[in-house]
């Protein structure tokens, strides 16, 4: 069969025969949330391996790791003057523990709590319990903003503990780990709050020096084990050499779904896949499928897989992240490293009449880091980019995160997909995985180490590492 013919035939298929949306819904009401180290996480695992294997990819495995796991325990925080009241917050992920009987300080806010904000409030945050917000300031790329690192300098600063302040009103608490459970877990508590919340606090503090007192206790888990699922077709031509797609499967645990991020990329991916599985030995690069565990805690499932996979790693000539697969309207194709990729892969896209547009996501600041799967392929200098949307909605004075609202909420539910949007990201996914495979030469070479370090430092990125404790430029783990 031709390769056009071959090509209408899986768009024709993953639009009559979708399987995406019944198998994220099989997995959320039978799994549940799929949080890292829980029963729920291993069944999701064995149900997606059981995918694999009957979608007829080749090799399919699970790959074990282990890391730094954590576990939610009692949570109260409260006011105690000048008024007193019973504070709704959520540990986030990774959170350290207050002392028995918990912790009393004055609280500071230092707004968006960015590096620059610590900074110019050095002598004011040592014993304090610093509140921030989710966002970072134009012209910023999400990472410098990210809380993890606020996290980090809020210890580093003296801090003795963290609330994080949703910028999107509408009641809502944002959870997201605040460490890098592959290697640490979190020196001090980290709370997250509604936006009313934090405007209640913001107002009290107008009057003068606010206390609140946090009691939680969580429980730190080392040695924890999670998996990676991966499954090939094998290239007929250079079948050593991988076109590389990731999504992540497991999600947070403050609500009973956690659906769309990114359970749902990783069935799009999946039921690429299962297309594609049919028309084995048509391809000339092997496309190489990965469902990645722990990536909201943090990237914890892929970097392990870059570790375990370091003597053969430079034969992925592309990583395709697929965490946003379905999620939005219009789609983006996001090159995250080297920025020169946006070229060559703009001329693929009109080539094969790919209906995506492409681009970096700010040209001030190109994603050379991210806190999502890329990543770790990113510091290894392999070209990535992230399957995402243009179409996020948007609330009058959200920042950050935008409106995308069910994002690491409560409200990560089914209710929210859209079955269309779903077929569109598969069709696009599956040209563009096609596209990438038939080629033979790669569409860019691999950066070398010189130069992901030369971008880390342009960008300005290091001290954000830092902060995050993800600095660790000799070894993948930094352990």
């Amino acid at each position: 069969m031709e390769s056009a013919d071959i090509r209408g035939t899986v768009a024709g298929d993953l639009w009559t025969n979708s399987k995406a949306y019944e198998n994220t819904e099989y997995i959320v009401d039978h799994y549940g949330n799929r949080f890292m180290g829980t029963e729920s996480e291993r069944k999701a695992k064995d149900h997606i391996l059981a995918l694999f294997k009957a979608y007829g990819l080749e090799n399919p495995h699970e790959e074990p790791y282990r890391y730094c796991g954590w576990k939610r325990g009692p949570c109260k925080v409260e006011m105690i003057s000048p008024v007193q009241r019973e504070i709704w917050a959520f540990a986030h992920p990774h959170s350290g523990s207050t002392p028995p009987g918990g912790m009393e300080a004055e609280v500071i806010d230092l707004g968006k709590g960015v590096q620059q904000d610590f900074e110019a409030n050095a002598d004011k945050i040592k014993g304090k319990i610093v509140m921030v917000t989710t966002g970072w300031y134009p012209g910023q790329s999400y990472f410098l903003g990210h809380r993890v690192g606020k996290h980090g300098w809020t210890s580093d600063f003296g801090g003795v503990a963290l609330m994080i302040r949703n910028e999107t009103p509408g009641g809502l608490i944002e959870t997201g780990t605040i460490a890098t459970g592959y290697r640490n877990t979190g020196e001090i508590p980290v709370v997250g709050l509604s936006f009313e919340t934090g405007a209640f606090i913001e107002r009290q503090l107008k009057k003068g020096p606010v206390k609140v007192r946090i009691d939680m206790q969580n429980e730190v888990r080392p040695d924890t084990v999670g998996w990676n699922i991966v499954g090939d077709i094998t290239g007929a031509k250079y079948p050593e050499r991988k076109v590389l797609v990731g999504a992540h499967f497991d999600g947070h645990d403050i609500g009973q779904e956690a659906a769309s991020d990114d359970l749902l990329g990783a069935m799009v991916m999946l039921d690429v896949a299962r297309a594609l599985a049919k028309f084995k030995g048509t391809s000339k690069r092997t496309m190489r499928f990965v469902a990645f565990g722990n990536e909201e805690c943090l990237t914890v499932g892929s970097i392990n897989y870059v570790a375990q996979h370091e003597n053969d790693i430079k034969n992925v000539d592309i990583m395709i992240n697929g965490d946003g697969l379905g999620r939005w309207p219009n789609p983006f194709l996001c090159v995250n490293n080297p920025p020169e990729l946006v070229g060559p892969l703009s001329r693929l896209v009109e080539e094969w009449k790919i209906d995506a547009s492409v681009g970096v996501t700010d040209s001030r600041n190109p994603g050379w880091c991210t806190s999502t799967d890329n990543h770790p392929f990113t510091m290894q200098g392999i070209p990535t980019m992230v399957i995402s949307g243009r179409g996020r909605a948007s609330v009058i004075g959200a920042a950050g995160r935008g409106a995308a609202v069910r994002d690491h909420t409560i409200c990560d539910t089914m209710d929210k997909i859209d079955t269309f949007v779903i077929k569109q990201y598969a069709i696009l996914l599956a040209e563009l995985i096609m596209a990438l495979a038939q080629r033979d030469e790669p569409l860019i070479r691999h950066s070398t180490q010189e130069e992901v370090l030369e971008a880390l430092r342009k960008y300005g990125y290091i001290d954000a590492l830092k902060a995050q404790r993800r600095w660790h430029p000799d070894s993948i783990l930094g352990i």
